[in-house]
């Protein structure tokens, strides 16, 4: 199987669609009917949603490699990628400052 972005696209689509309602349908019916399938069962469908899943992960990054390379757009989903990371560290140091802040003050209430 080719996945060509100008020609296939939306065969790829729909192939990533038919992934995701496989591995959804596994894990709902993991859910809704655990109490009545036995272990192996359970266990089947699990591993099963899990390898759709990550088929879908493996296709996605692909394309999107495929689509970034076409379209000459590497330095500025680079750009991307580490503004990103920036935006998202400084919201995680924000929200541990706030943490740690607050259990000062509680311990500070306790005395």
């Amino acid at each position: 199987m080719r996945f060509d972005i100008e020609e296939e696209h939306f065969t790829v689509f729909n192939l990533l669609l038919m992934l995701l309602v496989w591995a959804n349908s596994c894990y709902l019916m993991v859910i809704f009917l655990r109490p009545f399938m036995p272990v192996l069962v359970t266990t089947l469908l699990v591993l099963t949603g899990l390898a759709l899943t990550l088929t879908m992960v493996v296709i996605t990054i692909y394309i999107t490699i495929k689509w970034i390379r076409h379209h000459n757009l590497g330095w500025w989903v680079l750009a991307g990628v580490i503004v990103l990371f920036l935006l998202s560290y400084a919201l995680e140091s924000t929200v541990r400052n706030i943490f740690v802040r607050e259990q000062l003050f509680r311990q500070e209430q306790l005395r």
